[in-house]
C-alpha cells in the first residue's frame, strides 16, 4: 500500500532543508533525494522562480534559476500527478510541479482506483487536492488503473498507464 499514499501526506523535514543553501549546494542537495522526497520539495518550489522541475516516468529533472541542473532518479515507482477539473484545465503530457496549475484548490473528494489486469480495487476513500490542484499518486510501474473521483455529485473517470514513457501529467479528467 505505500504506493497508494498520495505524495501530499509525504512532507519532509529535508524539503525545508533546500531553502536555506545556494545553487549550487541546492542542485547537489536535490539530486541526493529520494522521488518521493524531491516531489516534496517541488512543492515548496512551485511558482517562486527558483527552480523550473519537470516529473519524467524515469527521473524528475530540476533546473535551477542559474542553470545549474540535478536529476533523481525515478526506478520502481511512477507518479500520476492528476488535477480533476470542472471547467478550467491545461494541456501537458510530463508534470511541472513548479509551474502547473489546477482548477480545484484544496477541494476533498472521492476516489477509487482499480487495477485493470486484476480488477481488484486497490484505493478507495477520500483525498484532497494540493495548493497547485493536483494529487500525486505513487504508483507501481507498468500497470493500467481506472481512476475515479467523485466530488459534489460529478464523476471524472479514466484509465490511466505507468507503462513506458507514459504521461505523468494528467489534466483530462473533467469531472461531469
Amino acid at each position: 500500500m505505500k504506493y497508494l499514499l498520495p505524495a501530499i501526506f509525504l512532507a519532509l523535514s529535508s524539503s525545508h532543508a533546500l531553502a536555506s543553501v545556494d545553487t549550487l549546494d541546492k542542485a547537489q542537495a536535490f539530486a541526493e533525494l529520494t522521488p518521493q522526497q524531491a516531489l516534496e520539495q517541488s512543492h515548496q518550489w512551485h511558482r517562486t522562480g527558483e527552480a523550473t522541475v519537470r516529473v519524467m516516468p524515469d527521473a524528475i529533472h530540476a533546473e535551477f534559476a542559474d542553470g545549474t541542473k540535478a536529476s533523481v532518479p525515478v526506478k520502481d515507482d511512477f507518479l500520476l500527478s492528476i488535477a480533476p477539473f470542472e471547467q478550467v484545465t491545461h494541456g501537458c503530457t510530463y508534470h511541472v510541479p513548479t509551474g502547473c496549475q489546477g482548477e480545484m484548490v484544496n477541494k476533498a473528494m472521492m476516489v477509487e482506483i482499480t487495477d485493470t489486469q486484476t480488477k481488484e480495487v486497490i484505493q478507495s476513500g477520500m483525498v484532497k487536492t494540493q495548493k497547485d490542484g493536483f494529487i500525486d499518486f505513487w504508483m507501481p510501474k507498468n500497470g493500467n488503473y481506472q481512476f475515479t473521483f467523485t466530488y459534489n455529485g460529478k464523476t471524472a473517470s479514466e484509465v490511466l498507464s505507468t507503462e513506458g514513457n507514459s504521461r505523468t501529467c494528467i489534466t483530462t479528467m473533467q469531472l461531469l
